[in-house]
């Protein structure tokens, strides 16, 4: 099973960013590079997607991307 990035919609994380009582995972997205519980502790999700966007919408981690990877399909699930 994976779960989506609730900032960048990447639809790969291994762990859900947040359990069914709202505790954070700690993990990091590794498209946007947000980590669930302490960057959008502060900052919200909007806003964290606002600034990935603003920054090229690179892939964050060093792994690199799936070969089907596309920050546009991602964004297109928002639905803002």
């Amino acid at each position: 099973m994976s779960f989506a990035c609730p900032v960048c919609r990447f639809p790969g994380l291994e762990e859900a960013p947040y359990d069914e009582h709202g505790c954070a995972s700690f993990d990091i997205c590794p498209c946007c590079g947000t980590q669930f519980g302490y960057d959008d502790a502060t900052t919200g999700h909007s806003e964290l997607r606002a600034r990935w966007i603003a920054g090229g919408k690179r892939w964050w981690s060093e792994k690199g991307p799936p070969a089907d990877w596309g920050a546009e399909t991602q964004l297109a699930q928002i639905g803002e």
